[in-house]
């Protein structure tokens, strides 16, 4: 005998709602890029907006003869502070171009001095246990070669860096050197300045740009202008009259003898 069909419950036969699915954003699962929330270098460096601005600040002084003279002196102070943005605006640039143009070529001389060093020292160690060879010459030999390698990592980064091991590509397109058997070129105004700096300890502030050309340390603007500032002088005192210094000489004489009104 054929089951019965159950019949359908009212619940079955009502629809069911369908699933709402949550609103999908199209960059909830992509990870933010590395300069996310950075300033660019644009940005940060704003050369050209500081020029605009300096330029716009000189026409109006030059061309407003009817500027109120509170409203020129704040201008004018407007300008100095926008030239004095520029300037180091304009070094910071100069800087990041040179660290980007030259960082490769200091990369591999750094690491080329770093293994001639290493050679050094090896073979004054060795001259030192055995007391073969000339051992004085040698430790000048490691000295040269510190300053090559303190050369390579603390040559100004504002400046244009010139090479100790300059070298060119040949026509089979292979890069040789130019100068042969490990002799060096660079700067030799610079070595001396280096060689100097190593002794005084002063390489980190070479590398920055805090030392001249001599290893002299330079003047910011802020103490140039605390030196060219004139210092106040104090206000002279009044001469005294006559019968004032008079007056005083007798009240001296009264104290050094001890005497007075009331003894």
């Amino acid at each position: 005998m054929a089951t019965k069909r159950q019949a359908p419950s009212d619940s079955d036969a009502r629809p069911q709602p369908a699933k709402r699915s949550k609103p999908s954003t199209p960059y909830q699962h992509q990870q933010r890029p590395a300069h996310h929330g950075k300033k660019s270098f644009k940005k940060a460096h704003p050369v050209n907006e500081l020029k605009s601005t300096v330029r716009s600040l000189r026409r109006l002084l030059t061309r407003s003869d009817d500027l109120p003279a509170n409203i020129r002196v704040e201008k004018e102070r407007a300008l100095q502070t926008a030239e004095r943005d520029l300037k180091e605006a304009e070094k910071a640039k100069k800087r990041s171009d040179m660290i980007g143009k030259y960082h490769k070529i200091r990369f591999f001389e750094r690491q080329k001095a770093e293994r001639r060093l290493k050679k050094a020292k090896k073979a004054l160690r060795e001259a030192e246990e055995s007391g073969d060879g000339d051992v004085e010459e040698l430790r000048a030999r490691v000295e040269e070669v510190e300053v090559e390698l303190n050369y390579a990592m603390y040559y100004p980064l504002e400046k244009e860096y010139v090479s100790l091991f300059p070298t060119r590509r040949g026509k089979d397109g292979e890069v040789e050197e130019v100068v042969k058997d490990g002799e060096r070129q660079g700067d030799a105004e610079m070595l001396e300045v280096v060689r100097k700096c190593m002794k005084e300890g002063t390489l980190n502030d070479l590398r920055e740009g805090r030392l001249s050309d001599k290893g002299e340390r330079v003047k910011d603007e802020e103490e140039e202008e605390e030196v060219a500032r004139p210092t106040k002088k104090k206000a002279a005192k009044p001469a005294k009259s006559k019968r004032a210094q008079d007056e005083e000489e007798e009240g001296g004489d009264d104290d050094e003898t001890g005497g007075g009104f009331f003894e």
